[in-house]
Order: structure tokens, then C-alpha cells, then sequence
């Protein structure tokens, strides 16, 4: 497998993880307006803090498309880096989510 076709596989998997992210955000945001007052204020910083994580991942991928092949496995960490911490900020809000039920 050539750089071209390793990078491309790459970056097809990082943009099915984050639409898959964007899915988990959509619906944390649902939950949030759906949820009492109280509810709400305690799983805001989260999702807003998965919302920044979100859009930092996605300018990363927009790097990624863009970086050369030497440059490409640098970036690619950031991304992961990006996802690892939309997990954290995700599980985070779902623990005050699930507290409350």
C-alpha cells in the first residue's frame, strides 16, 4: 500500500469517528435541553468542552487532508489526541447524565 492509499485510509477512518462523535455530541445536546433545569447546568461544561474538542479535531483533519507524506503520521496524533479527549469530556458529561436519572 502506497503513502497516498495508507493516508487515505487514515483519513477515511478519522472522518467515520468523528461523524460518529458529532452523532454522540447531537445527542448529548438533545439530552441537555430535554433535561431540568438543574440537569442541564451540571452537563453543560461538558458538552461544550466536547463541542471545542469536536471542532479542534475537525480542523486537525482539515491539516491532515492538507499535510505532506512526511508530515501526515504528526498530524494523525493530534487527531487521535483530539478523539482521546472528546472520550474523556463525553464520559465526563455522561456520568452527571446517568447520576441524574
Amino acid at each position: 500500500m502506497s503513502e497516498q492509499e495508507k493516508k487515505q485510509t487514515i483519513k477515511e477512518q478519522l472522518e467515520k469517528e468523528l461523524a460518529t462523535w458529532q452523532t454522540k455530541m447531537d445527542e448529548a445536546k438533545v439530552q441537555m435541553h430535554l433535561g431540568v433545569k438543574d440537569a442541564e447546568d451540571k452537563i453543560k461544561p461538558h458538552v461544550e468542552q466536547l463541542d471545542k474538542e469536536l471542532n479542534e479535531a475537525k480542523v486537525k483533519l482539515e491539516e491532515f487532508e492538507k499535510s505532506s507524506e512526511g508530515a501526515w503520521g504528526d498530524v494523525k496524533a493530534g487527531v487521535d489526541s483530539s478523539i482521546e479527549a472528546m472520550k474523556m469530556a463525553f464520559e465526563s458529561a455522561e456520568k452527571h447524565f446517568t447520576k441524574d436519572k
